[in-house]
């Protein structure tokens, strides 16, 4: 299903954490970057930042210079300048704050959108070897990670950055000795930090894969309710998700115990730094007579750096989260080669006759360990006339619903063509093809809405009376009226509140809706009880109409009145013919429908 994570982190660990910092921050400035509003709070927020740090700091040392030296109308002035300095910044940040988090809003619009897509615009193979959760916890993770990786840079960074480098440069010009030794304390600081960083990179992949793994299991298991209560195996279930969280919580506690025996280190060279600080203030007082103010003016600085030095790592480590977060999605953004793409110059597909043609087409799918392909089409050519209604039987594996697949372009065929009325279907929009083909899976899928929204859910503008000759054509508005709210009520995920053959009946309601000039119906009898299934087969002329049909049935009876039937085995046409034709031949049909003669 998923690849599993190493245990242990390859040796050149550093390295790969600058491949995957890189590529991270790269893509947010490519992003979030690329907003003038975003790089609008960047500076109000340096603004901000030097008014109420650096500024604030510089005017209450005078301040306390001048209440030594009894100075009280300076010191009235200095206080006058004190709160000008920390409203202005106040005011500035606000502002900043606000354009910025608008340009950010819309950033995080578009990127939910522009992964939205990718995600939906993969290829059926993607789908088969994902699990919904899983790509859901990654959305969620994508979008949210970037948007907090964004707003820690544009404020606590930008805060911390300036908070360790302005008392540098002001100390510099009071002293040089206490400029070096704050300067040393923060590069010596940085690198070390840095490093200590890397030591629970490991610890942090695990913890957020385990995060999406479980994630995924939740959803799959609740997506699938019924078959999970019916399974009889919850307690299993409830001890793999209790090991993963086991290891979820032991890889939190690891990862904490790292960084306590790395902090230690850190604290006790930052003391050592500021203490050497303060000897040199200490000398300055003995030999030069150093001013109140540059006395205030170091202590206060250096408690800030104290300070600072202190959130750095869990800055550092809060963005960290943020990038493993956020690289695991980068691959499936950046990724196409699960893709199915629309062409860059699409033709417009109008359909005048529904004639569906395939020529020389050949498909294949990646085996699980996607180093080997697997097979389905070779060389097959179909030719089907506009209007006419055409069955497709096989067992299972004979390439049915592959057929239908290719032809929707869930999947793009390995080579070949295949053409409706002369048109490519590669070289038109995805949605402009969906457009002109009625689907009815073998799965009848719901939405969670209600009855009426189900049935036009392709159809916006649709008239009451539409809606209700649809479900009557599908047999379905008998039932629709004996539930409690009718049209209106709510058929819960997946169509949980229906029976089979009634979400069926639904589905064949919206396909009949859409009224598109090519209909597909896939095994759309086999969730029907006999009698519905009668009922559908006698409606089915009614149905398909003069639209060009495909319907795939494992039962013969529903295909019996088509205009042609074809018979597949390992993804070739073995027979082709009508009914009655094909009975005449004595061949694979005529043996598949004795038995079901039979087994009536």
């Amino acid at each position: 299903m998923h690849a599993q994570l190493p245990l242990a982190l390859p040796a050149n660990v550093w390295q790969n954490t600058l491949v995957v910092n890189k590529k991270v921050y790269s893509f947010l400035l490519n992003t979030y970057g690329r907003h003038a509003g975003i790089w609008f709070g960047v500076v109000a927020e340096v603004i901000r930042t030097l008014l109420q740090r650096v500024v604030v700091t510089i005017i209450v040392a005078q301040l306390a210079a001048d209440l030594a030296n009894h100075n009280l109308v300076n010191a009235q002035q200095h206080v006058l300048w004190f709160l000008a300095a920390y409203c202005s910044g106040a005011l500035i940040g606000a502002v900043g704050d606000l354009v910025a988090v608008f340009a950010e809003n819309h950033t995080y619009e578009k990127l939910g959108l522009a992964f939205y897509k990718k995600i939906t615009g993969k290829d059926m193979a993607f789908y088969r070897d994902h699990q919904t959760g899983y790509l859901v916890s990654l959305f969620r993770q994508h979008l949210d990670g970037l948007m907090f990786l964004n707003r820690l840079i544009r404020g606590d960074v930008v805060r911390m950055i300036i908070s360790l480098l302005a008392p540098v440069v002001v100390l510099f010009f009071a002293g040089p000795a206490l400029g070096f030794v704050a300067l040393a304390i923060i590069i010596v600081q940085a690198i070390y930090i840095t490093w200590a960083s890397t030591k629970a990179t490991k610890y942090r992949e695990l913890a957020h894969e385990i995060y999406r793994r479980v994630t995924g299991i939740v959803s799959d298991h609740i997506t699938n309710i019924v078959a999970f209560k019916s399974g009889g195996r919850e307690a299993e279930a409830v001890t793999t998700l209790d090991e993963l969280q086991a290891k979820e919580t032991q890889t939190f506690w690891l990862r904490r115990k790292v960084s306590v025996f790395l902090d230690l280190p850190r604290e006790l060279a930052t003391a050592i730094g500021v203490a050497a600080a303060f000897f040199v203030v200490v000398n300055g007082v003995q030999t030069r007579g150093s001013s109140v103010a540059l006395i205030i003016l170091t202590i206060t600085y250096m408690f800030q750096i104290i300070r600072s030095i202190s959130d750095l790592p869990n800055l550092v480590l809060q963005m960290d989260d943020q990038v493993t977060k956020i690289y695991p999605t980068l691959a499936y953004l950046t990724n196409d080669s699960e893709t199915v793409r629309d062409p860059a110059k699409s033709k417009k597909l109008t359909i005048t006759k529904g004639t569906i043609t395939l020529r020389h087409v050949d498909f294949s799918y990646p085996a699980q360990q996607r180093s080997e392909q697997i097979a389905v089409f070779n060389d097959l050519n179909i030719t089907i006339p506009g209007g006419q209604h055409v069955g497709i039987v096989g067992l299972s594996g004979a390439g049915k619903s592959t057929l239908t697949s290719l032809l929707l372009r869930f999947d793009d065929v390995t080579d070949g063509s295949i053409t409706i009325d002369g048109t490519d279907v590669r070289h038109v929009t995805q949605a402009n093809l969906h457009q002109q083909i009625a689907y009815v899976p073998q799965e009848p899928l719901l939405f969670h809405a209600t009855v009426r929204e189900n049935i036009a859910m392709f159809n916006a503008n649709v008239t009451e009376q539409k809606i209700i000759a649809a479900a009557t054509a599908a047999h379905a508005h008998d039932f629709i009226q004996t539930l409690p709210q009718g049209y209106e009520t709510m058929v819960g995920e997946r169509g949980v509140k229906l029976s089979g053959g009634q979400k069926q009946r639904v589905v064949i309601a919206r396909a009949i809706l859409k009224n598109a000039p090519i209909m597909i119906l896939d095994e759309a009898t086999s969730a029907l009880d006999t009698e519905s299934e009668k009922i559908i087969q006698q409606a089915l002329p009614t149905i398909i109409g003069k639209h060009t049909a495909i319907v795939i049935a494992h039962r013969l009876s529903t295909l019996a009145g088509l205009d042609r039937i074809l018979v597949m085995h390992d993804g070739k046409i073995i027979e082709d013919g009508t009914h009655q034709q094909l009975l005449d031949l004595k061949g694979r049909y005529f043996r598949l429908w004795q038995k079901q003669i039979h087994k009536n």
